[in-house]
């Protein structure tokens, strides 16, 4: 399943001898299994109006373009791909991996549909949507080729058909790789009843992850164009990763609320409990639960909620293939959004030095800062960990909670989570810093190296601050002030100055640990992330947030407001005079000297 692509023997066009040579289109289209698994279902795309021959060519051509891309998933490979070696074929190893794992959980309760096989399709969905962002996207707006079959006279279903192949060549190779051990144990553990059932539940799981996929781009492509559809892609994608992040803490979060009562208890059935009806992947262990229990309650409901999700996917699959292949070429509109000014960076801007132009490059680090697609996607779902870790303290206090004893809400306003909330939103902090030295285009920063005695303190410095001012200053408000729902405003108050004194020390303390790499200088590729770096970078930011913590759990407020204030005004004080013996070396640089 991994290797679908046929060797061939190395040919003599330079390459080294043991380096296989790439396959070329012809063998691809000849060798492919998946076009021959496609050649099965020749009669039925013939009989509902699909020209088969341009079909195979198109999906053949498609297959090798991915496989020829060195962009392609090459994070799955740690960037030593193969020349014309589909990455994520090869990387298909990773999956497997990960579902050995799963079959714990089966084991763990097997009288137990909605944890057990729940667990599984939570993860199977955190995966695909990984993978969504990675490869699927890329595909599913994959406009090289919009221009060329739109002037070949290739019909839009022909089309809307090879973009459909193209994608579940991915979705049924990540499926079957996840998906195959977990469900052959389902026949072990559950019966060969209960073992069909969960197949075809994971299929339908599959096919509506799919849609609804395509029913979200083939929306947003309809109603944006130019460059605010690209910024807006991006943040579905961004929004993508968090939710995955979030999925991916479920099973942690569901045992807890399960288990109050030890482990043993989570292997018997569940009652419905209302976030069920929130988490879809649950939705489709249903009709297992049904099966085991004999009985309605969450089984019943769930299976419900699954056929509104099939019945809703068989009517949207349709017109949003046709709209997402009609309108794939609005991407390649060109045009500039105009860029906005808003209060808050005007106000972050006037408290930046004036002295040496420090100004004008905060303004910078902000402008590729927001249009860094690549360093959101990356940084921000890392931030947005800060709502995940706050969920995942704050869910034993249920256990706490009898219905009888206290009062819900009493509980939750005495719970010291509240408190140091706003410390959760540091957890961000060094990946932000470490991932300024990445851009796409580190080229031009050759244009500094241009500049006699050029100050390269001020450009790293006002990087730096960028990461705190508009990344984590924000977050950690946000977060004081959801905490007013359960502290009074002094407590929030001081809390948020402690939080914003600390992310600060954090990050000019791990700005300079990275300080020896220019900011946006470097072309991101898998492997090189410098684990040492950040590992190092994270175990002094835990130190200092639970500092803080400490702090604020014990000290009264008004101390602790106090202390906020002299630690936020010391860390912007020590980050105006950080940094002056940078020594780095700029793009180009080098051809200067």
């Amino acid at each position: 399943m991994m290797n679908l692509f046929k060797k061939k023997n190395e040919l003599d066009d330079g390459s080294t001898p043991n380096e296989p040579a790439p396959d070329t289109p012809d063998e691809l289209l000849s060798n492919s299994r998946w076009l021959k698994f496609f050649d099965l279902f020749k009669g039925f795309l013939t009989r509902v109006g699909v020209d088969y021959p341009q079909f195979r060519l198109i999906v053949g051509y498609k297959l090798y373009m991915d496989a020829i891309d060195p962009n392609f998933m090459s994070t799955l490979d740690n960037g030593r791909r193969r020349a014309g070696k589909n990455a994520f074929f090869r990387g298909l190893w990773v999956y497997a991996l990960v579902s050995l794992f799963l079959i714990m959980f089966l084991s763990m309760a097997p009288s137990n549909a909605i944890m057990g096989l729940g667990t599984v399709m939570i993860f199977y969905t955190f995966m695909y949507m990984t993978v969504l962002v990675q490869a699927f996207s890329g595909s599913l707006l994959d406009v090289r080729d919009v221009g060329i079959l739109e002037t070949r006279g290739v019909s839009e279903k022909t089309r809307s058909a090879a973009q459909t192949a193209h994608i579940l060549v991915y979705v049924l190779s990540l499926f079957i790789a996840m998906m195959t051990v977990p469900i052959v144990a389902s026949f072990f553990f559950l019966g060969i009843a209960g073992g069909i059932v969960f197949l075809l539940s994971a299929l339908v799981l599959m096919l509506v992850n799919y849609v609804v996929s395509i029913g979200l781009y083939a929306i947003v492509l309809h109603f944006f164009h130019g460059e605010r559809l690209k910024n807006i892609l991006s943040m579905i994608q961004i929004f993508i990763i968090v939710l995955s992040v979030f999925m991916y803490q479920m099973p942690s979060i569901m045992t807890q609320l399960a288990g109050r009562s030890g482990l043993a208890n989570l292997n018997r059935p569940m009652p419905f409990a209302w976030y069920m009806g929130l988490v879809y992947p649950l939705w489709f262990t249903g009709p297992n639960a049904w099966l085991q229990n004999q009985q309605f309650n969450a089984g019943g409901i769930l299976t419900i909620l699954m056929l509104v999700a099939v019945v809703g996917s068989y009517f949207i699959y349709g017109p949003a293939m046709r709209r997402l292949t009609n309108n794939l070429s609005k991407l390649n509109e060109s045009g500039e959004e105009p860029v906005h000014s808003w209060v808050f960076f005007r106000a972050m801007r006037h408290l930046v030095p004036q002295d040496k132009d420090q100004r004008t490059f905060f303004t910078l680090s902000w402008r590729m800062m927001q249009a860094d697609g690549d360093y959101k996607m990356r940084v921000y779902p890392q931030m947005a960990m800060a709502f995940v870790m706050i969920i995942i303290f704050l869910v034993p206090s249920f256990n706490n909670y009898s219905g009888k004893q206290t009062n819900w809400l009493e509980t939750m306003q005495h719970n010291f989570v509240w408190s140091v909330a706003p410390l959760f939103a540091t957890i961000g902090i060094v990946t932000a810093v470490y991932f300024l030295r990445f851009s796409k285009n580190p080229s031009a920063m050759k244009l500094f190296a241009t500049i006699p005695a050029f100050d390269k303190s001020i450009l790293y410095r006002e990087a730096i601050r960028t990461v705190f001012v508009r990344l984590t200053a924000p977050l950690i408000i946000l977060v004081g002030i959801l905490t007013l729902i359960f502290l009074p405003p002094w407590k929030v108050l001081a809390n948020i100055l402690v939080g914003l004194g600390l992310g600060l020390l954090i990050t000019v303390i791990n700005g300079s640990l990275m300080k020896n790499t220019a900011p946006y200088s470097t072309v991101f590729q898998a492997g090189q992330v410098n684990t040492g770096v950040t590992f190092g970078g994270m175990m002094i930011a835990i130190a200092v947030a639970a500092a803080g913590g400490f702090a604020i759990v014990f000290l009264p407020w008004w101390l602790t407001l106090i202390a906020g204030v002299i630690i936020l005004v010391g860390s912007w004080f020590l980050l105006n005079h950080s940094y002056s013996h940078v020594n780095f070396t700029l793009p180009g640089e080098s051809d200067f000297e």
